[in-house]
């Protein structure tokens, strides 16, 4: 019996899910966001192409303040450069501010 093999896309749906986790409309609940993530670790771990993700504060904006600054590997403080603060632009859920 032969198979017929499937392919599929990985990057793309890799691409897709990144947009889906940039949605602040009401409909992308913290649950959607956490499937979503779930899944395309699932594949990425499978078609051995994971590589971790990043907090989109700590990739746009604070490792440039964090390396200007004092550099701390204090927990406390460190954690401000890669989340943000309460009123920065990837605020709310933490599945908001992941990128693949």
């Amino acid at each position: 019996m032969i198979r017929n093999k499937k392919r599929f896309d990985v990057m793309a749906f890799k691409e897709y899910v990144n947009n889906q986790l940039s949605r602040t409309d009401d409909y992308a609940t913290e649950s959607f966001k956490s499937g979503l993530c779930v899944g395309l670790e699932h594949v990425l771990h499978k078609s051995n192409n994971y590589k971790g993700y990043q907090d989109l504060y700590w990739e746009e904006i604070g490792w440039k303040e964090w390396y200007e600054g004092n550099r701390t590997e204090v927990w406390e403080e460190k954690k401000l450069f890669i989340y943000g603060t309460p009123d920065s632009k990837y605020r709310g859920s933490k599945f908001s501010r992941r990128y693949y």
